[in-house]
């Protein structure tokens, strides 16, 4: 028998396949160098106290801290005639109605139904949701306005519940990350408690509630992976101590004692709080089962502890001894989610099952999935599934399956257009899929693919830096719709754009356009619709006819780096561009002629629509602490009297329009990371936001 030596404890050879990723996240950040998923930095206004108190005073108005040197000054002029300026924040309020989508692909057992069985929780983005399925409607825990949200700033990266289904945590990543309590009958109110874990502490991995609610045990992302017991009711630490080297990746408390396991990468400890002082013991694997990493853990009534592994088996635990073990999944399946409820025991896989075993862990039935399954709930005979696509599944008595939500679900998603006289939002990301929503009914109603056959992987210099899984020819972070003849242009990472037949056609592509040689972050369609004009990364701009098959009329060279924005004059007569080098420059349109004099040539012009971040109108949306490379997009409202910005500390903003240095702003907290897109509908009363890493589309009203 193994006891305290490394023959019988926890120490598998390695992950096995993709819980290698898992144990070391990366991404590539805004200048396309790889960082840990989870490190942060004191940039966000929520973990700087000086930032925090610049957005109590002027939320993002130009101050002495911007950066001296502006390329695009020399091109700006002020009109002949200039509008009042408007650097008061508008008098309007944005409500969150509702969030596409849903954070399962680093996370597990973050889905749950809550003492309503109509209502769900999870998680998105920097939100809790709460999802009521009798009228698809949603409640959140943290939006609003960033001088009155309370809640997160960051991604929330662990949720856990109650057994009496009321108080959910959640727990989130961040440069002192914070862990809130909170109710989820009334998910807009206050947290009941709330507690921060440290400094260096990264993020939450798991966490978990005590059989009565009065403890919250907390694993977190420190690299000795800390393990911390804390009052769920005032958010006192009581316990803790180190738990590896490893990450843990799930935790479960005892139905009946303060003791919990918690299960990770070469990691299965048993912890016991009875006494108060949090004390541990690796398990003991004997000669009952292989030794692997462990990835999921729950209870029986019994006082077993079961264990899901990365060999698709399932390890029934007595004390800190391994009794048996069952294989629920083929080998090569790791259990990737596991869940107990009144002794039901449901295992979700790699191989895309749901396995389900009784009391005695006898098998009875499987389930098939479309993706894997990374959460599971069980109220009555109904089964709720979170799998790593994004989606949220309803499996009820009789076998039939409700799509609750779908997500886009690897890399980053920035293209986003409004189709407002069909009350749609069209959205696209780096995971090959195009996504339909429909704005009243608030779910998606179509699915389109980017490319069906797999292309070269992204490397240096090729493609736009992406942790995702699909081709370069697969990803897309554009998007431009022909109000006309229905057309959608859709951009990929390789340069190329197709032409799709409509939002209804999404996989008809009636034209491709190959001369692009890097990846595209903006396209518009002229006024009349007549033209399109691509801006790529390769630093040039096409211009196209549509009428004439999309022929190449016109490459507009000037810019010195990579094209990040254009817009078309209201008579469709002239552009105006920007670059990653902030230059901003002008274009007739009838020639492909850069106009020299266009700063001045250009002043009294009534733009179409108004989506460059730099330009006199809207000299006042640079933040006072940071410069001007934190906003990534912008869309002034069809009034004109409003802008909306997109920026990289999670936040949209709204300002009136024209502003000038120290406007004053509405910003609204929701997303986690970088804001890569927002829009107005066409009426303005909705705005849209695509959050790039944190996958989320979300629909705010305007009221």
């Amino acid at each position: 028998m193994g006891c305290g030596g490394s023959k019988g404890e926890a120490h598998a050879p390695g992950a096995e396949g993709e819980l290698a990723s898992e144990n070391d996240p990366r991404k590539a950040n805004k200048q396309g160098k790889m960082v840990g998923q989870y490190d942060r930095d004191d940039k966000r206004p929520e973990d700087n106290d000086a930032m925090a108190k610049a957005f109590e005073v002027e939320s993002a108005g130009g101050g002495e801290q911007i950066m001296a040197v502006k390329p695009w000054l020399g091109a700006i002029k002020a009109p002949t005639n200039p509008p009042s300026i408007l650097n008061s924040p508008p008098s309007i309020s944005l409500e969150l109605e509702y969030v596409y989508g849903y954070r399962v692909f680093d996370s597990r057992q973050n889905l749950f139904y809550t003492s309503d069985p109509n209502k769900v929780v999870y998680m998105t983005a920097a939100l809790g949701v709460v999802l009521d399925k009798t009228n698809n409607t949603q409640k959140f825990f943290g939006a609003g306005l960033i001088t009155t949200a309370k809640g997160h700033s960051d991604d929330i990266t662990a949720l856990a519940i109650t057994r009496n289904r009321e108080l959910v945590a959640t727990g989130e990543v961040g440069a002192n990350p914070k862990v809130c309590i909170w109710n989820s009958t009334n998910p807009e109110g206050p947290p009941r408690a709330e507690f921060k874990l440290g400094r260096g502490r990264r993020g939450v991995s798991c966490l978990g509630f005590s059989h009565d609610g009065k403890y919250v045990a907390v694993a977190d992302l420190h690299n000795d992976h800390y393990v911390s017991v804390w009052d769920a009711a005032t958010g006192a630490k009581l316990g803790e101590t180190k738990g590896g080297p490893d990450k843990i990746m799930d935790l479960a408390w005892n139905n009946s004692s303060h003791i919990f396991c918690t299960a990770g990468i070469k990691h299965i400890y048993f912890w016991d709080f009875t006494s108060g002082v949090l004390q541990s013991q690796k398990g003991i694997f004997g000669q009952a089962g292989e030794q692997s990493n462990m990835t999921a853990t729950q209870w029986l009534n019994d006082g077993s502890c079961v264990t899901g592994a990365g060999n698709g088996q399932l390890y029934i635990w007595r004390d800190r001894n391994l009794q048996k073990t069952v294989q629920a999944h083929e080998a090569g399946n790791p259990v990737h989610t596991l869940v107990i409820v009144n002794d039901r025991v449901l295992s979700g896989g790699k191989d895309n099952k749901i396995v389900e075993f009784n009391a005695q862990m006898s098998k009875i039935k499987e389930y098939p999935m479309t993706s894997c399954p990374r959460a599971l709930d069980i109220h009555g005979d109904n089964i709720l599934v979170g799998t790593r696509d994004g989606c949220i599944t309803e499996i009820k008595s009789g076998g039939n399956k409700d799509v609750l939500m779908q997500s886009h679900n690897d890399g980053e998603v920035w293209g986003l257009v409004v189709d407002s006289s069909n009350g749609l939002a069209v959205t696209t990301g780096d995971d090959n899929q195009i996504k339909v929503w429909n704005i009243s009914q608030r779910k998606c109603v179509g699915t389109g693919t980017v490319d069906k056959v797999k292309g070269q992987v992204r490397k240096a210099g090729f493609g736009a830096s992406t942790m995702a899984t699909t081709g370069v020819n697969q990803q897309s972070r554009a998007l431009a719709l022909n109000s006309s003849n229905g057309h959608l242009a859709v951009s990929h990472n390789d340069g190329r754009v197709t032409i799709r037949a409509g939002v209804k056609s999404l996989d008809s592509i009636i034209s491709t356009l190959s001369d692009a040689k890097e990846w595209i972050e903006v396209m518009h369609y002229s006024p009349d619709n007549s033209k399109l004009a691509v801006g790529s990364h390769d630093n040039n701009i096409y211009l196209y006819d549509v009428g004439q098959g999309y022929k190449l009329l016109y490459k507009l060279h000037g810019h010195s780096s990579f094209i990040t924005g254009i817009d078309w004059s209201a008579d469709g007569s002239a552009l105006h561009s920007t670059c990653g080098a902030y230059e901003l420059l002008f274009w007739d349109a009838n020639t492909g002629k850069q106009v020299t004099d266009g700063a001045t040539k250009f002043a009294d012009e009534h733009w179409n629509q108004w989506s460059l971040i730099l330009g006199w109108p809207v000299r006042g949306i640079f933040g006072s602490v940071i410069d001007y490379t934190h906003i990534n997009r912008v869309h002034r409202s069809p009034d004109e009297h409003m802008v909306a910005t997109g920026n990289d500390w999670g936040l949209v903003e709204v300002f009136g329009f024209p502003n000038s240095e120290g406007a004053k702003s509405l910003a609204y907290r929701g997303h986690s990371e970088h804001v890569m897109n927002v829009k107005w509908n066409q009426r303005g009363d909705y705005l849209f936001s695509a959050g790039g890493y944190d996958q989320a589309v979300m629909q705010w009203k305007k009221r």
